[in-house]
């Protein structure tokens, strides 16, 4: 009996460990790069968005115009108003360059080139642009690639004032490189949820890209950055066929769109 006893005590023992180890293996995340994600904290993140954002300035021009701020104000806080509690004190900032791009930096920083303001025709469009910015930075999507290309012992030697050549490659693989497929899903889910919250159009999204693709912009050596947005088929029927609540009732921005783009121009 005592044999039989420690048989099945020995039996239990082993399938826990068999029990166990399978959840293991389908729930936790393997991959170190991904699992380091949160190795740098927010706090962290934002101290790496303070210093990528001097470089910026080094390389690029705000356009600063009364009329486009008052105008990014209004579409940002229409989005800001519907955000739920987020870690970010977000700024949202234009850049001079004709180019057609959007993109984040670590802590909550969204860039606009002033090409991408002069190609939308409503600030619907805009506001579709910049909650798919903000869905990367929610998901801190821009740190995860961040530690997958440099590795978080590279993003702490930045911060403790590393080699400064190093930060310059790291804001350029920000600007210039896309998302992975998931991510970029992931970021579109979010803004559709975020635009239907502040009753914007989500359609929107994909109106913008749909004219790119018809005007084959995305191709043009000239604009290539507008490449770390890819818009696919699939994820413009994405935004095409988004079901909204059947008490959903789209509210215009109030901005006068052909007046930012004349004053963009001015300052071009």
């Amino acid at each position: 009996m005592r044999l039989w006893r420690d048989l099945l005590i020995l039996l239990a023992f082993a399938v826990a460990i068999f029990l166990g180890g399978y959840w293991l293996i389908k729930n936790v995340n393997w991959n170190l790069s991904e699992r380091f994600e949160f190795g740098l904290s927010v706090e962290q993140e934002k101290k790496l968005g303070d210093l990528m954002k001097e470089t910026l300035w080094n390389n690029f021009d705000k356009l600063e115009d009364p009329t486009v701020d008052s105008a990014m104000q209004i579409i940002t806080a229409r989005l800001l108003r519907k955000l739920d509690t987020s870690q970010y004190q977000y700024n949202f900032i234009v850049l001079a360059k004709d180019e057609i791009n959007a993109f984040t930096i670590p802590g909550g920083n969204i860039y606009i080139f002033s090409g991408l303001l002069l190609e939308s025709e409503s600030p619907e469009e805009v506001a579709a642009v910049l909650a798919h910015e903000i869905g990367h930075a929610e998901k801190r999507h821009v740190v995860q690639k961040l530690v997958k290309e440099f590795s978080l012992g590279a993003l702490v030697a930045i911060l403790s004032g590393g080699d400064p050549s190093l930060l310059m490659d790291v804001l350029r693989q920000v600007i210039g490189t896309s998302f992975d497929r998931d991510q970029e899903n992931e970021a579109d889910d979010f803004a559709l949820a975020l635009l239907e919250k502040a009753r914007i159009e989500p359609k929107s999204l994909a109106v913008f890209f749909e004219r790119l693709n018809a005007k084959d912009l995305s191709y043009n050596r000239n604009l290539e950055l507008i490449m770390t947005h890819p818009h696919n088929d699939k994820r413009l029927a994405k935004s095409r066929g988004y079901l909204t609540q059947k008490d959903f009732r789209a509210e215009k921005i109030a901005v006068d769109w052909a007046r930012v783009k004349q004053a963009v121009r001015t300052k071009q």
